[in-house]
Order: C-alpha cells, then sequence, then structure tokens
C-alpha cells in the first residue's frame, strides 16, 4: 500500500490473468473465470469490502479484467443480469478509441473478442453461477467469508 494524501490510500494488485488476448470469442467467458480466480482477486475484494469509503478500481484497457470485478461487485448487489451485462457492454463506447487503435495494430485479431459485447459476459455469469452458485460461495471459494459479499452489497445499497 502507498499512501499519496492522508484521505487516500493506493493498493497495486497487479492481475495478469487475462491481460492477454483470448483465442476466440468462446474462450472470452473462461478467460474472465481465470480473472475471478486469479491469485490477487481476494486482496481486491477484501479491500473493496473492508474499505472505509469509496474505491476506485482499474485496470490497463478498463473491460476485462475491471468488467470481471465490476461483474462480480454487482452480483454481490444481486443487480439483475441485463444491467451487469449493459454495464460491461457500454464500455465498448468509453473505451473506443483506444481499442480502435488497438485492432488498427493488431489486424489479426478478431474485433469481437477484444470489444465488450453481450455473449462474453453472458457466459461469465453462467459459468461463474455454474461453478458458484452464489457470490457468498465464490468468496468463500478464493478465502474470504460471505461476509465480504455482505459488507460490499450494505456499502452499495
Amino acid at each position: 500500500m502507498l499512501s499519496l494524501a492522508p484521505e487516500f490510500r493506493y493498493y497495486h494488485f497487479p492481475i495478469v490473468e487475462g491481460s492477454g488476448v483470448p483465442e476466440s470469442l468462446e474462450a472470452v467467458p473462461h478467460s474472465y473465470i481465470n480473472i475471478a480466480l486469479a491469485e490477487k482477486m481476494p486482496y481486491v475484494m477484501k479491500v473493496i469490502a473492508e474499505s472505509e469509503s469509496g474505491v476506485l478500481f482499474h485496470c490497463t484497457a478498463g473491460k476485462d479484467r475491471t468488467g470481471v470485478v465490476s461483474a462480480i461487485i454487482l452480483m454481490a448487489c444481486m443487480a439483475e443480469r441485463e444491467s451487469i451485462v449493459n454495464d460491461y457492454v457500454i464500455s465498448r463506447e468509453y473505451n473506443k478509441k483506444r481499442l480502435e487503435a488497438f485492432l488498427a495494430a493488431h489486424p489479426e485479431v478478431d474485433r469481437n473478442i477484444v470489444l465488450a459485447n453481450e455473449k462474453s459476459m453472458n457466459g461469465f455469469i453462467d459459468l461463474f453461477t455454474e461453478r458458484f452458485g452464489s457470490v457468498e460461495h465464490y468468496f468463500k471459494y478464493i478465502g474470504l467469508t460471505a461476509g465480504h459479499a455482505e459488507m460490499i452489497r450494505n456499502k452499495l445499497i
């Protein structure tokens, strides 16, 4: 932890899982499960749950790793699937220039893989639900408690 100002704390939890381009559109949800199971993910969720105030989190492109963290937080808050998917897909607009530049530099990459789309997030939610059943079970799986999901929920609802 690095403290830049008394009221601000900076944590650096590098998540390397999911930083590469998946092989296919069908592989994206599996890549997202790998992100959810990343070694540093318990630290990310613990800080979000236990912080006394707001938290800002991000990754390089603001789509995959940030999208997974956001989806898990929204699932903890019992958001509707459609809202989770729509919030993820909107990153396509906000990251449009950056993603277009990436695609121009890498014409061999299928644009459907790197652009946020409904299929990728729906596939992740399906795999997550199939594997863990609930966010509470997921938190236990990664070494936290169901109470951490409740802390997030209480903070945001």
